[in-house]
């Protein structure tokens, strides 16, 4: 198919885009279904159900954890021994005391 767009006013241009538009719209949308089914198809063959296969999996509960070191100066500074050391820390170490000096 050969369209001469030279010989087409703006208005009619304006038109095939327009059509062009939905046309590519429609087509998106029958291969998402084609596509769909095709995965639900294999799913099926796999003996599971789609929706099984991209239900997210469930998030860990995120539970408080004990704290390990804690400052001599003030026993309400704690930490983990996860993420960044806190300064307290830092300086503990640089005053030469070691981690096993802060435990808890």
């Amino acid at each position: 198919m050969n369209i001469d767009l030279k010989t087409l006013s703006v208005a009619e241009l304006k038109a095939l885009q327009k059509d062009i538009a939905v046309e590519m719209e429609l087509r998106g949308k029958e291969e998402r279904q084609k596509l769909l089914q095709e995965f639900r198809d294999k799913a099926k063959a796999l003996g599971v159900s789609l929706e099984e296969l991209l239900a997210a999996p469930k998030p860990r509960a995120a539970g408080k954890v004990a704290a390990k070191y804690a400052n001599p100066a003030n026993p309400e500074q704690t930490w983990t021994g996860r993420g960044k050391r806190p300064l307290w820390v830092g300086e503990c170490l640089a005053s030469g005391k070691t981690l096993d000096d802060l435990k808890v």
